[in-house]
């Protein structure tokens, strides 16, 4: 009997460690880093960092006031990049390495020259686990901005925006073969109707929005070229904008995840117009479920 209860003990024992051996590689997360390409709704840094960088970055001699911003102040290739945006919050949320190469004002233009920079740097590479581009927006706006009297011509932009964003990811899959490529979309910006921006948040629960369709207009064009793009390079595209639209500039203060122009109070955030820490969290969750 005694002989019987050993054999069947071991036997339960050899098989619970051929089951939770077999398990391990299943559950186990794929080795690599992940890096991450975008514009400042990823980067997200201080604003009043960002701008004295900006001032001391156009100013003759100003190499040392740079350095000093660039030192005192997360940072990557002279983009300052917040603690709190949502690359850091999915290293922390997942425990896998994240790259992060986002940087303020970046246009799909920018992007295949950063993914060169990237794969210089090695963070790049063939053991990377992931990509994620997150940029398109600044396509619309920024052209108007810096040569004004610029016409809009939306057909240039989306000829650009693909042939850009093209160019990038063929660069990614020469250096990163193995890489799953993500496009997260951004947060909403725009709410309600009439597609207002709520830019005076400074009465608790009581956001003060004018309407912008051409904002609106802007967040529609970059959803649909960034899904669009995301399907003919076979990347999974996630739809930012339609999960978090209860949660724009115009949203109830503790479900606001996109801050105002004066904005007083949006919990934590660090630009205006831009994500609070709870809108990168929801970014860094949804990226998370995506790896």
């Amino acid at each position: 009997m005694k002989f019987l209860l050993r054999k069947v003990a071991v036997t339960v024992t050899a098989c619970a460690a051929a089951i939770a051996g077999a398990a391990i590689p299943a559950d186990a997360q794929p080795a690599g880093n992940v890096v991450v390409f975008g514009d400042s709704f990823a980067s997200n840094p201080d604003q009043y960092r960002a701008s004295l960088l900006n001032i001391a970055g156009s100013s003759a001699g100003s190499s040392g006031s740079s350095a000093r911003v660039l030192d005192s102040y997360p940072s990557q290739a002279a983009c300052l990049q917040g603690p709190d945006n949502w690359p850091r919050q999915l290293q922390a949320r997942t425990g896998v390495s994240v790259s992060d190469w986002s940087c303020t004002g970046h246009r799909s233009i920018d992007l295949p020259g950063h993914v060169d920079h990237a794969i210089r740097s090695g963070d790049l590479n063939a053991s990377t686990r992931a990509v994620a581009l997150s940029i398109g927006i600044n396509d619309h706006w920024r052209p108007i901005i810096d040569a004004p009297g610029t016409p809009y011509n939306v057909d240039a932009i989306r000829s650009a925006y693909f042939r850009n964003m093209n160019e990038a990811v063929s660069k990614i899959r020469a250096a990163a073969p193995r890489a799953k490529i993500i496009v997260p979309g951004m947060l909403a910006i725009t709410g309600g109707r009439d597609g207002a921006v709520c830019l005076l948040n400074v009465v608790p629960n009581m956001p003060l929005g004018v309407p912008a369709p051409r904002v609106r207009q802007w967040e529609q064009r970059t959803q649909d070229y960034q899904r669009a793009m995301a399907h003919q390079v076979g990347a999974t595209f996630i739809d930012i904008r339609a999960q978090s639209a209860g949660h724009s500039t115009c949203a109830r203060d503790a479900d606001r995840w996109v801050a105002g122009l004066i904005d007083t109070t949006t919990p934590s955030y660090n630009m205006a117009l831009h994500p609070s820490r709870a809108g990168s969290a929801f970014v860094a969750e949804q990226v998370a479920r995506a790896l």
